[in-house]
């Protein structure tokens, strides 16, 4: 019945994004057991003053229930905590407005629950489906059946509702800001990772190609000339090998920082794979960008400096101006023969076809 995945991990270790999702989570229900405890704590002191004491009494079970949610909350066994909430809920709004009838307002308590039962995946989604249904269904029957009035409570029905009907909106309108900002907080991490880089946060290799097939798919009319270069770092192996891979990272991050600090606002720069890099310059032909990219390639060694590494690091440089009619595959080989030319001519320099 209860799908307890999202809230119990498999191990000891908890990614942040996780903990941060599984805490709000827990915020959204601290938030719902304090308004339910805090507006049946009200209604203890309203029955009792409006003699109505079966009512009071049941609500002083309500607020013990509610306040039990705290606890599940902070072990986050949300699903306890919710189902806890749900029937808690769900009797007291049939009891409530038996009692009192709808226009007191307390059937309003279960379009909240509703929704966050549905909003937060602490059951399955049968179950969550299952028990809110149940709630607007009891909703809509209560609504259309239950017209009791108490004759000597008719001075008190209007201050009820508001009340009910303000409890029932703060965690309503806390769930959905809430469950909203999750929403955000989710798409951007996964706009991150699917965009860029983890060592590196320069664009991925995806992102790259993505990138380049726009610029090659431009249609004639509208496409302006642009360049690409492909970039590899010299003798890589030689630092993984002799420092180790923490200093080969090391070594990335620093050469890739210095890349795309030296390229315009609008250039593209992805990890291209290992310790390659490709790099799409828009609106620039060949002879406007070379010498730049033979400036840049030429000042590496004196910017990038690693902890007992005496040698130079540096990069090749293919670079190519893409053709009209060239296809992505066309001008990824002419860049990558480009870098091979570099590579076989002794490293350290930039070659292009023409």
């Amino acid at each position: 019945m209860v799908n307890n995945n999202t809230v119990k991990q498999p191990h000891s270790f908890t990614s942040n994004n996780v903990f941060n999702n599984l805490q709000q989570t827990s915020n959204i229900f601290n938030i719902a057991s304090a308004t339910g405890s805090i507006a049946h704590f009200i209604f203890i002191l309203i029955f009792f003053y409006i003699d109505q004491t079966t009512l009071a009494w049941i609500n002083i079970f309500s607020v013990s229930a509610w306040l039990l949610t705290f606890w599940f909350n902070r072990i986050r066994r949300h699903d306890i905590s919710i189902l806890i909430m749900s029937a808690e809920v769900l009797a007291h709004a049939l009891v409530a407005t038996s009692v009192l009838g709808a226009d007191a307002g307390f059937q309003y308590y279960l379009w909240p629950m509703a929704l966050l039962v549905m909003a937060i995946p602490s059951l399955s989604v049968t179950w969550s489906t299952i028990i809110a249904f149940s709630h607007i269904t009891t909703f809509t029957l209560l609504t259309l059946f239950c017209h009791t009035r108490v004759p000597t409570l008719d001075s008190y029905y209007t201050l009820i509702f508001l009340l009910n009907l303000a409890s029932a909106s703060i965690p309503f309108i806390a769930t959905a800001a809430i469950s909203r900002s999750i929403y955000a907080s989710q798409y951007s991490v996964m706009t991150k990772l699917a965009e860029k880089d983890a060592l590196t946060q320069l664009f991925n290799r995806r992102f790259g190609l993505e990138a380049l097939n726009h610029y090659v798919n431009q249609p004639a009319e509208n496409r302006v000339p642009f360049c690409i270069s492909l970039v590899d770092v010299d003798l890589f192996k030689l630092v993984n090998d002799q420092l180790g891979h923490s200093k080969g990272d090391e070594a990335l991050i620093k050469i890739s920082s210095y890349l795309s600090k030296s390229m315009r606002e609008t250039d593209i720069s992805s990890r291209w794979g290992g310790e390659e890099f490709l790099f799409i310059f828009p609106n620039v032909e060949l002879h406007q960008i070379r010498q730049r990219i033979e400036k840049i390639c030429h000042d590496m060694p004196s910017h990038i400096f690693l902890e007992n590494w005496d040698q130079a690091i540096s990069c090749s440089f293919g670079l190519i101006q893409v053709d009209q009619n060239e296809s992505t595959e066309d001008a990824l080989k002419r860049v990558d023969d480009s870098l091979y030319q570099a590579k076989k001519n002794g490293r350290y320099q930039v070659v292009s076809d023409q």
